[in-house]
């Protein structure tokens, strides 16, 4: 497969969108003004005997809206980019990718908007699942976002590790965490100030919220940085990002 698309081949492909509740076809370099906040699922699964992918709707603090997901592991994929404090707006199953030569179909799995102004597609499937026809489907689809100055990524090596802290981590996303007027001058006040997760509790007293739960919110949000490819722990050390959420 080249490495690039020409002119030629982007003119010749298709997008299909739910947009505004009513399905469309439109050429393939609309991707770059569509915005997700009008977009539906262009498609979802059925519920049978035996499914091996559990689907359902992930709440996303973000957006503050539910997006569908086809697995576990294209849910975790939204809540690391809910907690992605660049990222704007979610679109999940946002549409089909239709290529006139080869004659080929490709439905990505997220489309997501940063507040520099940039987006980027989003294919979903755990490194041990990619088939060659995957990785052909992948790398033309990364191609064509290439030509249109749009970002790829292919979310597909999250560790155990990630994967438990992320999970435990999301309960910590909703309003009622919301952070304190206190609290945000507090964190204002010590930007860049390193120490452990414990060390931090002292600091997110005083409020009506138990400073435990704070601080997750915290983590969660990217107010206090920590490395989460390790174990989350209390002795852990914690940077100060000096915002609120």
């Amino acid at each position: 497969m080249p490495a690039e698309l020409s002119d030629v081949a982007i003119r010749r492909g298709s997008l299909e969108v739910k947009y505004d509740g009513v399905v469309r076809r439109l050429d393939l370099s609309d991707l770059v003004v569509l915005s997700s906040k009008r977009m539906g699922l262009t498609r979802t699964s059925t519920s049978y005997k035996d499914k091996p992918n559990y689907s359902g709707y992930y709440w996303a603090a973000t957006t503050g809206r539910h997006h569908w997901f086809e697995s576990l592991y294209e849910k975790l994929a939204i809540t690391a980019l809910d907690r992605d404090p660049l990222v704007t707006g979610i679109a999940t199953q946002p549409f089909g990718i239709f290529w006139s030569s080869p004659k080929k179909t490709h439905f990505p799995d997220i489309l997501v908007e940063r507040a520099d102004g940039s987006r980027a597609v989003i294919d979903v499937r755990p490194r041990e699942r990619i088939r060659e026809e995957d990785a052909a489907t992948f790398a033309r689809t990364s191609a064509l976002c290439s030509v249109l100055e749009v970002d790829y990524r292919l979310f597909s090596d999250l560790s155990r590790v990630e994967e438990l802290n992320l999970r435990f981590l999301g309960g910590y996303r909703y309003e009622r965490w919301a952070c304190p007027a206190t609290i945000a001058a507090v964190l204002a006040a010590h930007v860049g100030e390193v120490r452990t997760l414990e060390d931090w509790l002292p600091a997110l007293e005083g409020t009506a919220i138990p400073a435990r739960g704070l601080l997750l919110a915290a983590i969660w949000h990217g107010a206090i940085d920590v490395d989460l490819s390790v174990r989350l722990e209390m002795d852990r050390d914690g940077v100060c990002m000096g915002r609120s959420w």
